[in-house]
């Protein structure tokens, strides 16, 4: 019988491409990263996609405290850079694909905004509990950071969520650090081999 406290568990996150205050999100980030590192365990390993703005923040933040990553893109990286209006943002991008324990696209063939949709239902399909940069606004559309928040609490996943604007983080759904990875992979391989086998590799 495995020890779930050995199990990886899997931090989701998204969040604005838009951020007024990058360090101080940076700041914050790193902050709630230590506490669910320790709530979580040593075996954590954070998930998002890799948008510019809070997502490569997240993901630089994973970096620094020693997290290993997953990354989901919405389509190939050749058409993901297109999204990318500032050129110091998709060389950090691209740095950070290269240390992430793995990158994939999400199938489907799909254009943005659904292929946005289908990152974040995916990341929310995986994750033990979410981490949310959010300004608190109803979704305006698909594929955002407002529906994402919605249908993570739909199916009452972990949720914690930093206000963009203020930079407090609050529960809306609490954790329970000693609950069962949701998946029950026992080891991190066993986890990448089906996501191997779940996505496209790129």
């Amino acid at each position: 019988m495995s020890d779930p406290t050995r199990q990886p568990k899997i931090l989701g996150f998204a969040g604005h491409r838009n951020v007024p205050d990058p360090e101080g999100l940076r700041n914050i980030i790193r902050e709630e990263l230590s506490e669910m590192k320790d709530k979580l365990g040593g075996r954590v390993i954070g998930i998002s996609s890799a948008a510019a703005g809070a997502d490569l923040i997240f993901l630089r933040s994973c970096i620094d405290l020693r997290i290993p990553t997953i990354v989901v893109l919405p389509f190939s990286e050749a058409r993901f850079a297109e999204d990318f209006e500032d050129s110091a943002e998709w060389e950090l991008a691209e740095k950070l694909f290269g240390v992430a324990l793995a990158k994939y696209i999400t199938p489907g063939g799909r254009e943005a905004p659904e292929a946005y949709q289908a990152v974040s239902r995916n990341l929310i399909e995986w994750a033990d509990v979410f981490l949310f940069a959010w300004g608190g606004k109803p979704a305006r559309g698909i594929g955002g950071t407002g529906e994402t928040v919605e249908e993570a609490r739909e199916i009452g996943l972990p949720t914690r969520i930093i206000d963009a604007g203020t930079l407090e983080a609050e529960w809306t759904i609490p954790m329970d650090s000693g609950r069962k990875a949701r998946h029950g992979f026992k080891t991190r391989k066993d986890l990448l081999d089906f996501l191997d086998l779940r996505f496209v590799a790129d």
